[in-house]
């Protein structure tokens, strides 16, 4: 996770975007980064999976190197502050997810959330220790794990389908679905 100090005040809604790009590091592209933290924490996070030299360099950033982040960008954002909510997640595709989550948190009227959260192994899953110490009511978690062999807990061996949807979500009737994982992940879900 990359946290930054932005040199001034930033607003956003959770699940949206920013383009980092590295001053002086010769790498001009911008690269998009969904958040991680909540509008309301001083500091920007964001959780990237190492894919290539951009995100080496922002592994490698120490403490005073500046960076330029431009947004934030997107409407993958809650839009019904009345609904339950039910997260479907592949991978890094937690991370806009961790930003609803840790604002939900933070509200005193809180949101029903249910995250169904697909990983290969138990080892990948991304925030495990932030998820697991949320013990509120409104917030339920089901990790499925596509390559362990053995169920345990709140795990599901497999991939999330229609089954564990609906094992899972009892219908769809006042719920806001949202996906946010791996292209085929996302094209499969939506397909159900």
């Amino acid at each position: 996770t990359l946290v930054i100090r932005p040199n001034k005040i930033v607003s956003f809604k959770p699940g949206q975007f920013f383009f980092l790009r590295l001053e002086g590091k010769k790498l001009y592209a911008r690269h998009p980064f969904s958040v991680s933290s909540s509008p309301s924490d001083k500091d920007l996070s964001f959780t990237i999976k190492q894919s290539g030299r951009f995100t080496l360099k922002a592994r490698n950033l120490k403490a005073g190197d500046e960076l330029r982040a431009e947004g934030p960008f997107g409407n993958f954002i809650i839009n019904d502050e009345k609904a339950d909510l039910v997260f479907i997640a592949g991978g890094v595709g937690i991370t806009p997810f961790m930003s609803m989550i840790n604002d939900n948190m933070k509200k005193s009227v809180k949101q029903n959330m249910l995250l169904l959260y697909g990983c290969k192994k138990e080892k990948e899953i991304i925030f495990k220790k932030e998820l697991d110490l949320i013990k509120e009511p409104w917030f339920k978690k089901i990790y499925v794990l596509s390559r362990e062999e053995e169920k345990k807990g709140d795990y599901e061996i497999g991939r999330i389908n229609k089954n564990i949807l609906l094992k899972y979500t009892q219908g769809t009737k006042n719920k806001k679905f949202y996906i946010c994982g791996p292209q085929s992940m996302n094209h499969q879900i939506s397909n159900i």
